[in-house]
């Protein structure tokens, strides 16, 4: 008898085939619509996902069916470990995007274009 992993669904009997990951909440800019006046309190980076605790979330969703993965923040592209994040979630059959202001893009701009599933919006 095979083992067959449930597609995630809601309580509506809807799949669900999308995860977004907020990788970190700091952000290089201030915008009006996202960042409050009195900003916004940002978590210890110890109570960030690592990027090995990442892949395996990533994973076990993947697993579940989720086919899309969109990485936001904050400003994804801000957190020092987002070569190694993208390579490895790069590495899983998905539709991989990251949600940017892209004022660093050229910083990573080499590993995006190796990457040539990832969509940045």
């Amino acid at each position: 008898m095979k083992n067959e992993i449930p597609v995630l669904q809601d309580l509506h009997g809807r799949d669900h085939a999308y995860l977004r990951i907020s990788l970190i909440e700091r952000c290089n800019l201030r915008c009006s619509y996202c960042m409050p006046a009195e900003g916004v309190p940002l978590s210890p980076k110890s109570h960030l996902m690592t990027y090995e605790e990442i892949y395996d979330i990533a994973k076990i969703f993947v697993k579940h069916g989720v086919t899309k993965i969109r990485l936001t923040g904050g400003e994804p592209l801000i957190r020092k470990d987002i070569p190694v994040i993208l390579e490895q979630l790069s590495s899983l059959p998905v539709e991989l995007s990251i949600t940017s202001n892209a004022v660093i893009i050229d910083k990573y701009i080499d590993i995006l274009k190796r990457m040539e599933l990832i969509i940045l919006t």
